[in-house]
């Protein structure tokens, strides 16, 4: 005998579809593509939909963050649902959206459309209650893949929040911790000469080997041996190359792009001067390196496990699937490296979809889980109230 469908999988497997019928890779990295507009104002009315007072914000040029407010029951709490609306982008070929059995495939799908689509309709599923309910305040935000320039300015374009989810692919399992990043590029000179004679000069790429494996061999080996209880190892990582201007010239200067991996409990500003003790060494050996101002530096996210959103969220699971799925750490980072690490919010990351298919040629998301994780999302917001104190300092 055949199920037929639950109204939420009926539900999402509608939206997400038509999520994913918008092309919104993020165009920093997809030059060619149109960017999170279309996106983020079809969300737009999907929220007023639903009965969410809805806007558009300002957040990087033409592309919007899109901020949704269902008011609640005064003296409740107020939660953030939210989500990214950009894309990594595609390989060759794209990845045509296609369903095979209850799976989905498309980019976007698992990161981090199925998180969005459930979390609209669990507003949806608020907005019909009767009785006490918290306030909730869905967006969906820009340039995540990228800088994370939407999360930056969230903050300023929404009510004060007590708590936030951020929708990511944690197979349904709570993460309280997630490291952060620099970006950081490395500048070595050298002097030009012809290679036929290149004893006359100095190789900038041959001296940036001598920094990529100095970092390696000191900095990096001591991040490894002083791994994080949650996130594991901090790392630091060569992630691009750029030098040299012929194949007979000795190149005069090279070009090392590092992405640095920050563990919760470390900062930006010691992290550099890690990097720094290390370039001074070289440059006492005679190695013209300079290190420049990071591209983007944010912090990770480590909330305490006794906080009421982390309980809610814990309970919510357990509560849905039947079972206790603590809350963890994971290696990645994500929007909360601006909502945690600068505004101060308490945040835990939650969604379906796991990360492993994440940015991935086949990427894709079971159906059946986006649809559970509106049970997940909807029970965490009411139960928030449960685990917070009230404004007087009394129970709720």
């Amino acid at each position: 005998m055949t199920t037929a469908p639950s109204r939420s999988a009926t539900e999402t497997d509608e939206l997400l579809r038509r999520l994913m019928s918008f092309d919104s890779r993020n165009p920093d990295l997809s030059p060619e593509s149109p960017g999170e507009r279309p996106l983020a104002e079809a969300v737009a009315v999907l929220l007023r939909e639903r009965g969410l007072q809805t806007e558009l914000h300002d957040a990087v040029g033409d592309r919007p963050n899109v901020v949704g407010v269902l008011p609640g029951t005064p003296g409740q709490p107020t939660v953030l649902f939210e989500a990214h609306l950009d894309t990594v982008p595609e390989p060759p070929g794209g990845i045509p959206v296609r369903e095979e059995g209850r799976r989905l495939f498309g980019r976007g799908t698992c990161d981090t459309k199925g998180s969005l689509a459930a979390m609209i309709v669990a507003a949806g599923r608020i907005a019909e209650l009767p009785g006490t309910r918290p306030t909730l305040v869905v967006a969906g935000v820009t340039d995540e893949e990228y800088i994370m320039r939407g999360a930056a300015v969230l903050p300023a374009q929404m009510p004060p929040v007590d708590a936030v989810v951020i929708g990511e692919p944690t197979s349904l399992a709570p993460v309280r911790a997630h490291n952060g990043f620099i970006r950081v590029r490395v500048q070595v000179g050298g002097r030009s000469a012809h290679s036929s004679k290149a004893h006359l000069g100095v190789n900038a790429i041959v001296h940036a080997a001598r920094v990529v494996t100095a970092l390696d061999d000191t900095l990096g080996e001591r991040l490894r041996g002083r791994p994080h209880t949650l996130t594991g190892p901090a790392l630091l990582s060569p992630t691009m190359v750029s030098g040299g201007v012929a194949p007979n010239v000795v190149p005069d200067r090279c070009e090392v792009m590092f992405d640095r991996r920050l563990a919760p409990d470390e900062t930006v500003a010691v992290a550099l001067a890690e990097i720094e003790e290390v370039l001074a060494g070289l440059r006492a050996g005679g190695v013209s390196v300079r290190l420049d101002e990071p591209i983007v530096a944010l912090p990770g996210m480590e909330t305490e496990e006794r906080l009421p959103i982390v309980r809610a969220a814990e309970q919510a699971v357990a509560d849905t699937l039947g079972r206790p799925v603590p809350a963890h750490g994971v290696t990645y980072s994500t929007d909360a490296c601006f909502l945690s690490g600068y505004a101060g919010l308490p945040c835990v990351v939650l969604g379906p979809g796991s990360i492993d298919q994440a940015h991935t040629d086949d990427e894709w998301v079971d159906l059946d889980e986006v649809a559970t994780a509106v049970d997940v999302y909807a029970a965490l917001a009411l139960s928030l109230a449960a685990h917070m104190p009230a404004p007087d300092g009394g129970a709720r």
